[in-house]
């Protein structure tokens, strides 16, 4: 009796804890919704309260990890599962009207979605057009081209969203899924509200996405046999407070989408088998709509085809990758269909895909995804490192130079020409070459520094596939769920790893499937991947260098120094466990 007692004590004791952990969690959410007011559009940088921002995420990364720790401690009641619920939905009803803290990509999102309800494709125009229509007489426009000039000017939250767009000389590069839900808000959102509110009311449809995955992940938990106290790991992680229900990030429905269909899978190979056609058909088509949301889920394509295969047979995986690439070919097609605008002229423009620096013509749709793939990085360690060894610094200026570069510039000028070369024979196999595609001796230092990046990207592409492939391979012979979750898991933790743009928000993808890993370290990403934050307090506060005794100025001490801090301890931490599992077993 003794013992049932100071057992029940000791549980009474860890769940009041829990309830103040949440308490204080809230208190600090509170917080950043009063501090978020001096985020608001027309401060600046340097007045912008990041530091203070930083330190209160802290405190709830603490409280978050003390929560987690304490929560698969607990028995797994339902008290306990309405306790993890209750608290995540009030962390988010709590940030929900806050103003994005250092983010404006929602304003995009909100201009896409008035556009796609008025009938108009967001491929079609850029917000950079419609805010320069004054240099042309609109009788010279097309009639869809006219009806954005009126949707803007008959609304002032969209004409202050539309001010508010960022890289606006560029057409919409998120994908046709997404763009769906944003008219969705659209349309439920009356045209003479405040920009607040029209915020808000995107936001709050993001969040419902966010809220939903929640449930698929304790129904993920439930099927592996696993604690459902672990779906804490997701639904009070402060970084999906920061970046979804403050900062409105998109990345919300892909995730949702992305994790159904994991769980479609597992039930697939688990439990359906005499249904499992149907399963696979029902998976492939959800893993489609989470593709067709954002396009990251695609390296997720080799899980799901091993386990189809594996598990249930080659009739299954054949239905399986025929529905996923049927659905996602008719998702996408809006966004690489040739679009041409109907005032430019194409014999006129230079075909965007070869501008390295000017994006003004927008023949292509797809033009913001090609940018996106072609020319960004950003918050990066593993492709950085790789990417500045293998381009030519000859040119770089002292106080830009990486100081972890060791490859010669003779041996990078031959590695990289040698690519150009060889793309460029395996080009002409299947394309003619126009005059005016041909690179001139001008260009020809810009166009190597183009093809470093190219060549890493695809050095880091060809490492990621034999992953993908390796851990799905090896995940499907088993007929364990955890291990299935497992490896997609780390599918997306690597992709996102050696990736050129480290976005806080895109670690948000592998949160879902953090009660699967195997290795503690993974939990310490999202907390370390909020430095990113500290980008915009550098660059405002040191615009000119030294920094800190280096000869860096702001931008470049975050980009050579803070994401080494950000990353590197991760890895090291990552391997020692790694090696510790290897040497205990």
């Amino acid at each position: 009796m003794a013992d049932e007692s100071e057992v029940s004590t000791e549980t009474c004791n860890s769940a009041r804890s829990l309830f103040v952990l949440g308490l204080i969690s809230a208190c600090g959410y509170a917080a950043l919704l009063w501090l978020s007011r001096q985020f608001a559009s027309g401060i600046s940088d340097i007045e912008k309260p990041t530091v203070w921002m930083l330190s209160i995420f802290a405190l709830e990364f603490f409280c978050y990890g003390a929560a987690l720790w304490l929560a698969v401690r607990l028995k797994p009641t339902k008290k306990l599962l309405c306790g993890i619920v209750g608290g995540a939905c009030l962390f988010r009803a709590i940030l929900l009207p806050s103003v994005p803290m250092h983010e404006i990509d929602i304003y995009r999102y909100i201009w896409d979605g008035a556009v796609l309800a008025e009938g108009i494709s967001p491929y079609r125009y850029s917000p950079e057009q419609v805010r320069e229509v004054i240099q042309e007489p609109l009788e010279s426009q097309s009639e869809d081209f006219r009806k954005l000039v009126a949707l803007q000017a008959r609304s002032e939250s969209l004409t202050a969203s539309l001010q508010k767009i960022h890289y606006g000389n560029l057409s919409s590069p998120y994908p046709p899924v997404s763009q769906a839900v944003f008219a969705g808000a659209a349309l439920v959102t009356p045209a003479g509200v405040t920009p607040h509110v029209r915020m808000v009311a995107m936001k709050l449809l993001l969040v419902l996405f966010d809220l939903a995955t929640l449930l698929v992940v304790i129904g993920l938990l439930r099927e592996a046999n696993l604690h459902v106290g672990l779906s804490i790991a997701y639904g009070w992680c402060p970084l999906m407070m920061k970046e979804i229900a403050n900062g409105g990030h998109l990345d919300s429905i892909a995730i949702f989408f992305t994790t159904l269909a994991i769980w479609f899978l597992v039930r697939c190979g688990c439990h359906l088998k005499g249904k499992s056609i149907g399963m696979a058909t029902l998976s492939g088509g959800v893993l489609a709509l989470a593709i067709g949301a954002k396009i990251y889920p695609v390296v997720l394509i080799p899980l799901f085809v091993a386990v189809w295969w594996r598990r249930c047979g080659m009739a299954t995986a054949m239905t399986g990758i025929s529905a996923t690439t049927l659905l996602t070919a008719i998702l996408l097609a809006p966004m690489f269909a040739p679009t041409v605008l109907d005032h430019t002229s194409i014999a006129e423009a230079e075909p965007l895909i070869n501008q390295q620096d000017n994006f003004e013509t927008n023949e292509e749709p797809s033009a913001g995804l090609l940018v996106f793939f072609k020319k960004w990085e950003m918050n990066d360690l593993l492709f950085m490192v790789l990417l500045e060894n293998l381009r030519p610094q000859a040119d770089v200026a002292p106080e830009a130079k990486p100081w972890f570069v060791v490859v010669p510039d003779a041996w990078s000028n031959v590695v990289v020409s040698n690519f150009v070369s060889l793309a460029s024979k395996m080009k002409s196999l299947f394309v003619t070459e126009l005059p005016s595609q041909r690179a001139s001796p001008k260009n020809a230092a810009q166009d190597l520094k183009g093809a470093s990046f190219l060549l890493a990207r695809v050095i880091t592409v060809g490492f990621l596939g034999l992953v993908a492939c390796w851990l799905a391979w090896r995940a499907a012979a088993g007929h364990d769920p955890q291990a299935w979750c497992r490896a997609a898991m780390l599918t997306l933790a690597w992709f996102w790893l050696i990736s050129p743009t480290q976005n806080p928000w895109y670690w948000c993808w592998v949160l879902p499937l953090l009660p699967f890993a195997r290795y503690r370290t993974w939990y310490l990403m999202a907390g370390c991947s909020l430095l990113y934050y500290l980008r915009f307090w550098l660059i405002a506060h040191y615009p000119d260098p030294p920094l800190l005794g280096t000869r860096y100025d702001g931008e470049y001490f975050f980009y050579f120094v803070v994401a080494w801090i950000e990353f590197a301890p991760c890895l090291l931490f990552l391997s020692l466990e790694w090696l510790w599992a290897r040497f205990s077993r």
